[in-house]
This record gives C-alpha cells, sequence and structure tokens, in this order.
C-alpha cells in the first residue's frame, strides 16, 4: 500500500520539512513535497532510517520511568534513570518487577496489547501471566500506572516549539480493565488506556480520558499553553497580522474554548493517534486562510477551528513519537544465560529465548571481529584469568574440497631433498650398489599454506564456527565445554561492547563470578556507558563488589586521581536504587551518591552489614 510523506511525518511527530530534508540526504528521489507517495518498501525503509537518527540524537532522553499498581509496587513509584543505574532489595521485595515494568511499557506500546503474558523481548525469560496476574494483589479493578520522564529536546513538531524548554515532562499512562456501575471488571473485557496525560515542569498540560465508545477525549490543554498555540496558529495559516486585543480575540477563543471538549482520539495500537473529524487535508503544506476586512471576525473563529485541532493532534503524536522512541532503544538480558547449539554456523533455532537468554550474543562474538577482539581482551589473564581467547575455525563441505584438494596435491613440486650415494666404497671400505636420491617437497610449511589458500579460494560453502581456544593446552573447545561463569558472562561483555546508545536492562550481571570479576564489570560498564558508546544501564543486582568498584571510580575521579585508561564517572552518571518491601506495598527509595564515593544515608535495613557479622 502506497504511503504518504505526510504520514511518515505525522507518525514519528516530525515536521514535514525534516522529513523531506533527511529523504534528499538518503538519496531517495520520490520525496519532493509532503504528499510525495513511497512504495511499501521504500517507506518502511525510510521511516527505519529516521528512526535510527532519532534514536541516536535522544540517547538520553529517558530520565526516569514510573510504575504503579504492577507487581509489588501499590503507589506510583518514581525510578531515576542515569547512565549507571543499579537497583538493590532483597529477594522477591520487588527490585525486578522495575524492568519488568518496562519491558511491559514497550510491548504494549508497540503491539497495542496490555493483557501479555510473554513479551518479545523477554522471551522465555519473563512471563508476566497477563493483566489479572501482574495488577498489584491481582486486583482487576486497579489501574496500573506507566510513566516515563522524558528530556525536553527529544520533541519535536508542535510539541519542541511549545515545551523545548521545559526542564522535566512526563508522560503518563493508565492501563485498566472495563468496569460496570460498581467498579468490577466486565466480563471478556481486555485491558485497554484508561487515560493519557503530559505534564511539563510537573503542571499538567494536557489530558485524555477513555468514553464509552472506545475513544479518547481531550478533558484539559494547559490554559498558559492554548493562548500563546492559539496566537502562532492564526499568524501561521492565515493572513491576518494578528489578532487584536478586545472582541475579536475573545470570540477565537471562545470558538477554541468550546472546540476543545468535543475533540476525541481513536488509539493506534495502545496510545492515542488520530483525531476524529480532522477535516483538514493532512498533508498539504502550511496554507493561508483568508481573512477579509468585513468578515474579519468570522473568519478568524473558522481558520481557529480548522487548524487548532490539527495543531493539537500534532502536538499528541510528537509526543508519543518522543515515547516510542526511547521504548526502542530498550534491550534486555535475562537473569539465566542460555547455551547456544554446539555449532552456531549450523543453527536456524533462534528460539523465543534467543535475546533475554544471551544466545544471541555468541554469535555476534562469531560475526563480529571487533566485538571478538574487545571480549578477547576482557577474559585475557589480566582480568578473567580463564586463559581462554574465542577465536574462529572456517568449516567447508568435503565435496567440495576434493577436486581443488587434488590439483593442489599434483601442483606440489617434488624435488630432491637429500643426495643419494653414489656406488663404489663408503668410508669403511666396504662396496656398496649406491643408493637412489630421496625426493620429497623442500618447504612443507610455504606448499602447506599455499594448498589453504587455494582452498580457501576455491571452496565455496564455508561456516565459521565459534572456537575458544584453551591457551594453557592449545586445546580448541566450544562454548559447551567451560566453566558456566565464561558462559553467563559472556552476554553481559557483548552488550557492553557491542550496544550503542541503547537502554540495556540486565538482571544479576554478577552471576556466576567471583567477587573481583564482579568489580571488574563495574569499570566494564563504565566505560560503555561513558564512553564513545553512550549506553544507560538498568542493573538488577546483588553485588556489593559491583557497586564499591563504581563508587571508587567516583571518587578517583572527584580527586583527579584515576588510573591510566579509567573513564570518569561522576555523581551525576550514577542511580543507585534500594527496593524495599512494606505493608503497603514496595517502595523505592533512591540512595544519594556523594562526591567522595560513599552515601549520604546509610542503607535501609542494614543492607550489606551482612558481612560485618562475620568480621572478628
Amino acid at each position: 500500500m502506497p504511503v504518504r510523506i505526510y504520514e511518515i511525518s505525522r507518525k514519528l511527530g516530525l515536521e514535514n520539512k525534516f522529513v523531506l530534508a533527511k529523504a534528499k540526504e538518503l538519496g531517495i528521489p520520490g520525496a519532493k513535497v509532503p504528499s510525495s507517495i513511497l512504495d511499501k518498501i521504500t517507506a518502511d525503509y525510510f521511516e527505519d532510517e529516521l528512526r535510527s537518527i532519532l534514536a541516536s540524537a535522544y540517547s538520553r532522553g529517558l530520565q526516569h520511568f514510573g510504575l504503579g499498581n504492577f507487581k509489588a509496587f501499590a503507589g506510583t513509584q518514581s525510578i531515576p534513570v542515569r547512565p549507571l543505574t543499579l537497583i538493590f532489595g532483597a529477594n522477591s521485595s520487588g527490585k525486578s518487577s522495575i524492568i519488568h515494568g518496562l519491558l511491559l511499557a514497550r510491548e504494549a506500546v508497540e503491539t497495542g496489547k496490555a493483557d501479555i503474558w510473554r513479551t518479545a523481548l523477554g522471551g522465555d525469560s519473563l512471563d508476566l501471566g497477563g493483566f489479572r496476574q501482574y495488577v498489584h494483589r491481582r486486583d482487576a479493578s486497579l489501574r496500573v500506572e506507566l510513566a516515563a520522564g522524558l528530556a525536553a529536546d527529544t520533541l519535536r513538531g508542535v510539541a519542541g516549539r511549545h515545551w523545548g524548554s521545559a526542564k522535566r515532562l512526563k508522560v503518563m499512562l493508565t492501563v485498566g480493565m472495563p468496569l460496570d456501575d460498581v467498579g468490577r471488571p466486565k466480563p471478556g473485557e481486555l485491558p485497554r488506556l484508561v487515560s493519557y496525560e503530559v505534564e511539563a515542569d510537573g503542571r499538567s498540560v494536557l489530558r485524555l480520558s477513555r468514553r464509552p465508545e472506545a475513544t479518547m477525549q481531550l478533558d484539559r490543554l494547559d490554559e498558559a499553553f492554548l493562548q500563546p498555540l492559539v496566537s502562532a496558529i492564526l499568524a501561521d495559516h492565515t493572513t491576518a497580522a494578528g489578532v487584536e486585543a478586545g472582541n475579536k480575540q475573545g470570540a477565537v477563543r471562545s470558538a477554541v474554548d468550546n472546540l476543545i471538549p468535543n475533540l476525541r482520539f481513536t488509539c493506534q495500537r495502545l496510545l492515542p493517534s488520530q483525531l476524529l473529524g480532522e477535516d483538514i487535508a493532512a498533508g498539504r503544506a502550511a496554507q493561508l486562510y483568508p481573512v477579509g476586512k468585513a468578515s474579519r471576525t468570522e473568519d478568524l473563529v473558522n481558520a481557529a477551528r480548522l487548524f487548532v485541532p490539527r495543531a493539537i493532534a500534532d502536538l499528541v503524536r510528537s509526543i508519543n513519537a518522543a515515547l516510542q522512541t526511547q521504548l526502542e532503544r530498550l534491550v534486555y538480558l535475562g537473569p539465566l544465560r542460555s547455551f547456544p547449539p554446539r555449532h552456531l554456523a549450523f543453527s536456524e533455532d533462534t528460539g523465543p529465548n534467543w535475546y533475554a537468554g544471551g544466545g544471541y550474543a555468541w554469535d555476534v562474538v562469531r560475526r563480529e571481529p571487533k566485538v571478538r577482539a574487545a571480549v578477547n581482551e576482557w577474559l585475557g589473564s589480566s582480568r578473567l584469568q580463564t586463559r581462554y581467547e574465542v577465536g574462529i575455525r572456517s568449516l567447508g563441505s568435503m565435496e567440495e574440497m576434493e577436486q581443488p584438494l587434488a590439483e593442489a596435491i599434483e601442483g606440489l613440486p617434488i624435488e630432491v631433498v637429500e643426495a643419494g650415494y653414489r656406488p663404489g666404497h663408503d668410508s669403511t671400505g666396504r662396496e656398496h650398489d649406491g643408493e637412489l636420491p630421496v625426493y620429497g617437497v623442500k618447504n612443507p610449511q610455504a606448499e602447506a599454506e599455499r594448498v589453504l589458500k587455494l582452498l580457501r579460494d576455491r571452496v565455496g560453502e564455508k561456516y565459521d564456527e565459534l572456537v575458544l581456544m584453551d591457551l594453557r593446552t592449545n586445546t580448541p573447545v566450544t562454548h559447551r565445554d567451560v566453566g558456566i561463569g565464561v558462559s553467563q558472562v559472556l552476554p553481559v561483555l557483548v552488550h557492553a561492547y557491542a550496544d550503542k546508545e541503547r537502554i540495556v536492562a540486565i538482571e544479576q550481571p554478577e552471576i556466576h563470578l567471583h567477587p573481583a570479576l564482579q568489580a571488574e564489570l563495574g569499570d566494564l560498564f563504565i566505560e560503555s556507558a561513558l564512553g564513545e558508546r553512550k549506553n544507560t544501564f538498568l542493573l538488577e543486582t546483588h553485588s556489593e563488589h559491583l557497586i564499591l568498584r563504581i563508587l571508587r571510580r567516583v571518587r578517583e575521579t572527584t580527586e583527579k586521581r584515576l588510573p591510566p585508561g579509567a573513564t570518569p564517572v561522576g555523581v551525576e552518571d550514577v542511580s543507585v536504587l534500594f527496593v524495599e518491601p512494606t505493608d503497603k506495598g514496595s517502595i523505592v527509595r533512591q540512595m544519594t551518591v556523594t562526591p567522595d564515593g560513599d552515601f549520604a544515608e546509610p542503607w535501609p535495613g542494614g543492607f550489606f552489614a551482612e558481612r560485618l557479622k562475620d568480621l572478628p
């Protein structure tokens, strides 16, 4: 189905001129004006490229995340997100629920389904069990709250122009079951979006709520935002020089105020998107509405009725695009990493747990030389001390090898390598008949290399197989033949070395690693988050050694005595969270990190104090 340029602009919350400029940069000849039509393949490619550009620009766009009535959480909890976000807490306190809530938000926004068991990212590592299972205390009459704090520079279009200067922007979604007159869930109904609200600097600026006919009605548009919006729209889209104070301005505002309660959206997947009754040609360039002297007030009112709804719809789509862009940056690694098949080169079984279980990481190491080199450096004797090195062994078909191998053998230069004795007497005086010269290959090493090169050049069907070389015995082994610590940490290494500008959520990155290596993970995450890769990490962990290494680097950064090669890290880069269960539901406490690499207050409940009990 053909796609118009303005449809892509609206979907991503971008201005037409920005989209057209990017189309020109990418060499898409059909994109000349907003109404230009692209075939679906070109449109899908173009949309993917635009999303990639946005994701790169918004590498720190998610500033906090909120969860309410989800699993262990009752009241909405705010989770500050920093490049290094570490989540601690006792077992079953709800710390994993923070990551699970993000996975739920991404899946629901992407698919429109809130009654979720498994997510695409979570695979077999996460089973949410559906709405009635993950809602707090399994009370299906409650509303699950999902919120995201976004950097203002993630907004484009109308939202970017009017809210780009805001210091804090928050999008809040409420999801719940349809309820009957006494507040009980209606049988056979599915959960859906109940309310949609946007705050700027703590002030509610826009709110939509669900109506019985499955639409989302605009309940509120902030007065401080509405007046400048109307003035800007009339200035851009009419021939009037301005709207004078007095009757004309009052008439325009009255028309807009009467219009707003009648504006309703339909939902595309989970989020509101299309404005009902939008009677303006969607992709038409900024057109001027003629305003006559004799009918000035009437013309201004009609122009406002025509253009203000479109601007509000563009506003909502711009916010949605910013939210979706951040959620699409999320990747996930579960707490128990799986073993991929022994022979990766011949395996086509990626399975539902391919990503969450870390199986794909081994394939990344197999295919990406730079990632493989970085992993080998970490696996080396100075850190992991396993004496293993990841390498590639090229495999080929025996049938394809027969002919080139025969030709190579026939082409071996057979020469005299040792001269025989001539007939006569030897040094002892005894007679003999003499011996023939000894023939062979004078330089076997060079010829072997020539034969191998010929085979590589002639064998078309080759497979690169991943092997681990045991450097102590020079023995090649597979990933299934080494200790479990290596198998569990390698996917973590791949996320750190291969991901870029991603939100990387990992449960128990330190699992099956001894304490020294848990500390080394601290440096790994610092470099990946604050170096050139600019990833954002959400780490659910029990490791005291991991946080101590990060605190040490904060202290060394403050004192300007970082070891050579270490990446600086400041208190603004670290968010340490403690999840504490209470009778009313778990709460999230932020542990303030000080510049000297310590905490401003003690751990709640004496967490990490167990080691003190065992000291003499």
